[in-house]
């Protein structure tokens, strides 16, 4: 049984209804079943006479793939009026002209918060008694997750402060959030994960007085500030990462510290 049953979405924020349409089915390709995310890769070495393997690690980074059907919606089947070729070229035009990863949101109570980052491909219609009533394509996602919306939460920092943060990410590896930095004449920060083995994320002899915001990319490694100094010769180049559920951060200097978080979710198929 699959776990999608809304029958409103919306694609680079453009609602379906725009072009009169709803979901038909939402599932993985040649996977009736559901699972959660897409398969790990094993990594390992099979000897001869061996019973074990020698294994090395599981990676999940293969993408999450869905099935999608969509089609003409109540209101256009009661008005018995099939896509012409104008309406087949627009949503064309809508779902696959575009450059890069976009989001998906499917409308239904326990996906609210949820989004999907992916490319649509393979698009193609059917049609019933000769006439375009339908679409199925494949969505790829950029990671095996979906995502939360931006999640956004502000400390104040004054000295020595201890932060306990929550990550509610469902993926066992680290998680890079955003973060921005706005500070009062420090000319240091130290951020400590205590619960990373006391990893220390640290900006040290900032230019006293002249940078007053610093935006933190922890994901992507980049630090930017509203001056455009290169801060990079003042890092220790240990980004700030978080662990699955409980962290237990401190933070040192004098600033307001703001993180942007976009959680990964299992979510099944």
């Amino acid at each position: 049984m699959s776990s999608f049953y809304g029958c409103h979405f919306s694609f680079d924020d453009i609602p379906c209804e725009y072009y009169e349409l709803h979901v038909y089915d939402l599932g993985r390709p040649q996977d009736p079943g559901g699972a959660f995310t897409s398969p790990g890769r094993i990594s390992e070495d099979r000897v001869p006479r061996r019973t074990r393997s020698m294994y090395y690690g599981t990676s999940h980074d293969r993408p999450l793939e869905l099935r999608f059907v969509f089609g003409a919606n109540s209101k256009r089947i009661d008005r018995n009026q099939p896509f012409d070729r104008w309406d087949l070229e627009t949503i064309a035009s809508w779902l696959t002209d575009r450059d890069g990863y976009r989001w998906l949101e499917i409308e239904q109570p326990d996906m609210e918060t949820l989004r999907f980052r992916c490319i649509i491909t393979d698009l193609r219609f059917s049609t019933v008694g000769k006439e375009p009533w339908a679409f199925e394509c494949r969505i790829t996602c950029d990671s095996p997750f979906a995502y939360t919306f931006p999640e956004v939460f502000k400390y104040s920092v004054m000295g020595s402060t201890d932060i306990p943060f929550f990550n509610r990410s469902t993926s066992n590896g680290f998680f890079y959030p955003q973060m921005e930095l706005y500070l009062f004449g420090t000319t240091f920060i130290n951020i400590i994960n205590h619960s990373d083995n006391g990893r220390l994320f640290s900006l040290t002899d900032i230019p006293n007085g002249e940078i007053i915001r610093i935006n933190i990319d922890n994901e992507n490694g980049v630090i930017t500030n509203n001056l455009g100094h290169n801060l990079y010769r003042n890092f220790n180049f240990n980004f700030l990462r978080l662990v699955r559920g409980d962290n237990r951060l401190e933070v040192n200097g004098s600033c307001n510290m703001v993180i942007t978080c976009e959680f990964l979710q299992n979510v099944g198929g």
